[in-house]
């Protein structure tokens, strides 16, 4: 709070300049409080390529430099290890899943088994 205080970056908030602020770090950490992930709803998956989760991001605000707007993402459950592809349009999903599937699957010498999406429309074209 001091440096926000001497930044002038806390308006609205009186609070003499002079006024001592104090940092107590054991009453920080007692306060904090901890619990373990639940196992239940993790995944079951043993193996790479078994089940990958995809998503479309987009319309950004600004475009790439070549006038990208979309992003893809296709993450392995297995080894959370995410491949990210930029779109023009959200036409390109099925030519970027190909190209990802050729390259997972040419590295790794196992087929995708399950692709897993929110399922909005994106992924559903014929050609899927």
């Amino acid at each position: 709070m001091k440096m926000l205080l001497d930044c002038n970056l806390m308006e609205g908030i009186n609070i003499d300049k002079g006024a001592k602020l104090s940092f107590c770090e054991g009453r920080v950490q007692g306060k904090q409080h901890r619990e373990t992930f639940p196992k239940e709803g993790r995944s079951c998956v043993e193996k790479l390529l078994e089940l990958i989760h995809t998503n479309v991001w987009g319309p950004t605000k600004t475009p790439s430099f070549g006038g990208a707007k979309y992003f893809v993402s296709f993450i392995d459950d297995y080894l959370r290890k995410s491949f990210i592809y930029i779109l023009k349009s959200k036409g390109e999903c099925f030519s970027k899943f190909q190209e990802f599937k050729a390259l997972v699957e040419k590295q790794i010498r196992k087929k995708i088994k399950i692709l897993r999406s929110y399922n909005k429309g994106k992924f559903t074209s014929q050609k899927f």
